[in-house]
C-alpha cells in the first residue's frame, strides 16, 4: 500500500521529501528450540550459521510499508504491542536495514529511544557526557561545548563529577535525558513522550521536547496516547502486525483506529 502525506499547498513540487519509504520489509530468521547450544559441534554452529536463506525461517516485523514525510509534517504511529511501531522507528533511525524496499532520509534522524544506552556506571557524569555524544555521533569540540547546557539542565552541580553508580535513579534519568536533548536534529523520531517522575523537573523536560519538536523539520512519533498524538501530529499511521492499516490525516486515522479497536479486529482500510 502506498501513501503519502501531501497537504501543504504551497510545498515546492521540486523539494525533496525528508523521509520516503517504498514497501520497505524487515526479516529476520527465528531460532528454533534447541539451535541456541553454545556447546554445539563447531561443524554445527557453522552450518547454522552459514544456513541457506532458502531453508531459513523468517518473522516479518515490517511488511511492505510506503509512505513520505515532507517538511513541516508530523506522522504519529499507533498500534497495539508488537505492531511494529518501534521497530519501523528503528528502521528510520537507520539501526536496522530494510530486507527489501528502498528508504531514503534526507538530514539528519535522531531517535530519542534508549536514551541510557551506552553510559557506563564506573564512569563520572562528565565522563558519560563525551560517551554519550561520541556515540550520537558528535565530535569532541561540539561536545565540550555543549557540557555548560547539559550540567544546566540535568542539575546536578558537582554531582557531575562522581561515578554514575553514586547516582540515584532520578539522577541518571536527569543526565540521560538532558544528553539525549542537546542536539536538535531535522527528523526527529520518538518512542513514546519522554518524561521525568519530578513534577518540576517533567515540566522541564515537557518544555525542552516541545522545543525540540518546534525546531525539527519533521516528526515521526510512536505512542499509546491518542491525545498526545492528536495535539502534535498532522497525519497519522495505525498498524497492525507489521503492516499500515490506514494512513491519513491524524483525526482520521485515530477515528479509524477507535473504532477498530472497540471492534476488537483492527481490518485493513487504503486511505
Amino acid at each position: 500500500m502506498t501513501a503519502e502525506l501531501r497537504t501543504p499547498r504551497d510545498r515546492d513540487a521540486r523539494e525533496k521529501p525528508l523521509i520516503e519509504a517504498r514497501e520497505i520489509s524487515l526479516h529476520v530468521p527465528l531460532v528454533k528450540p534447541g539451535e541456541r547450544n553454545l556447546l554445539a559441534s563447531p561443524g554445527r554452529l557453522i552450518r547454522d550459521l552459514y544456513l541457506s536463506r532458502s531453508t531459513r525461517v523468517n518473522a516479518t516485523l515490517i511488511d511492505g510499508i510506503s509512505f513520505s514525510l515532507a517538511r513541516g509534517e508530523r506522522l504519529g504511529l499507533i498500534g497495539s504491542n508488537g505492531a511494529g511501531k518501534s521497530t519501523l522507528l528503528r528502521v528510520l533511525a537507520g539501526i536496522y536495514q530494510p530486507s527489501s524496499g528502498t528508504l531514503a532520509v534526507q538530514g539528519s534522524a535522531k531517535g530519542l529511544f534508549d536514551i541510557s544506552l551506552g553510559m557506563r556506571a564506573e564512569a563520572t557524569g562528565l565522563e558519560n557526557i563525551y560517551l554519550r555524544g561520541l556515540q550520537m555521533g558528535l565530535g569532541l569540540k561540539r561536545i565540550r561545548t555543549l557540557i555548560p547546557a547539559v550540567m544546566a539542565f540535568s542539575e546536578l552541580g558537582e554531582d557531575i563529577e562522581k561515578q554514575l553508580n553514586t547516582y540515584s535513579s532520578g539522577m541518571r534519568l536527569r543526565l540521560a535525558i538532558a544528553i539525549s536533548t542537546m542536539v536538535e536534529p531535522d527528523i526527529l523520531l520518538l518512542d513514546e513522550w519522554i518524561g521525568a517522575g519530578d513534577a518540576a523537573f517533567n515540566e522541564k523536560v515537557r518544555k525542552r521536547m516541545m522545543e525540540l519538536v518546534e525546531t525539527s523539520r519533521g516528526l515521526v512519533l510512536a505512542t499509546h496516547n491518542t491525545a498526545l498524538m492528536k495535539s502534535l501530529c498532522t497525519h497519522g499511521m495505525v498498524l497492525d502486525k507489521g503492516r499500515t492499516t490506514f494512513l491519513g490525516p491524524v483525526d482520521e486515522a485515530l477515528k479509524f483506529y477507535a473504532e477498530r479497536t472497540a471492534e476488537g479486529e483492527p481490518g485493513l482500510r487504503k486511505p
